[in-house]
């Protein structure tokens, strides 16, 4: 059973079940939530533990208010684990099922605090040297939002980061309609403007709903999203948010990559100014 909880802990509730993780919420002894993760069945038997592994060690690596912290980790007898600090708010899916869209007010928030948060991940360093940290599969599920301008990125399975071994899954293309058009089209692997991208969809679903692209089934939103992107003209809907934010986000979501703004940080700055 996947879902037990970790010798120590008290298990509280399942949170969700993809096809690499199970996600639970657990108690420690001293009451404090944590998230436990574990592989699927299936994926154990694949490279599930080495998706949990290389979770568990960026988190030790990327030390800061907007990644999960990790507590412990090790194997018991229902397989490996990693306990995390669970992140506060929820993440921008909830706030879209729940609102349909997000308010202007609300929409600013997150725009800023996320893009600032994820200039900063980006910027992390060591005594060594820049950490050159890539998130490599942002979207609505992986953002979490806590008004006023707490921001935490979670499942970091697909990262990258200097000197990270080889990714787990080599094919890995984030998640659609999220991914940048040159991800998607497997010509690079995910990088920090690839990271740039993704926030910059998710907070165009944010402003609009999810019809971001027209396709809907996976295989059709791969074509669309690697041949055109997505629907970034549906920003200017948003007549209650100011112009500059709405054209900065735009300017994120160009198709070509060469006239996008790729940079989180100035994509922040654009949005600061707002």
């Amino acid at each position: 059973m996947t879902a037990a909880a970790p010798p120590g802990m008290r298990f509280a509730r399942r949170l969700g079940r993809g096809s690499i993780f199970e996600v639970t919420l657990v108690f420690d002894e001293q009451g404090r939530e944590l998230i436990c993760k574990r592989c699927t069945a299936s994926a154990r038997l694949a490279a599930g533990e080495a998706a949990l592994d290389r979770e568990r060690e960026v988190l030790m690596i990327a030390k800061s208010v907007h990644a999960p912290e990790v507590v412990a980790s090790g194997a018991d007898a229902h397989g490996a684990f990693v306990l995390q600090t669970q992140a506060a708010g929820a993440p921008v899916r909830t706030l879209l099922r729940e609102a349909g869209i997000a308010s202007a007010e609300t929409w600013l928030e997150l725009a800023r605090a996320s893009t600032k948060a994820l200039a900063d991940l980006h910027a992390l360093r060591d005594p060594v040297g820049p950490l050159a940290l890539v998130h490599g599969d942002i979207s609505p599920d992986n953002v979490f939002f806590e008004a006023p301008g707490g921001i935490v990125f979670v499942d970091w399975s697909a990262a990258s980061w200097r000197g990270a071994p080889k990714p787990v899954f080599s094919g890995d293309r984030g998640t659609l309609p999220y991914a940048a058009p040159e991800l998607a089209r497997a010509e690079i692997p995910a990088d920090a403007g690839c990271d740039t991208y993704a926030l910059a969809a998710t907070l165009l679903a944010a402003a609009v709903g999810p019809g971001i692209v027209d396709s809907a089934t996976d295989a059709s939103r791969l074509l669309e999203v690697g041949s055109r992107g997505v629907r970034s003209e549906r920003m200017h809907e948003r007549r209650d948010l100011p112009e500059r934010a709405r054209s900065a986000v735009t300017s994120a979501l160009s198709f070509e990559r060469a006239s996008r703004l790729v940079s989180a940080r100035e994509l922040a700055e654009l949005l600061e100014n707002t």
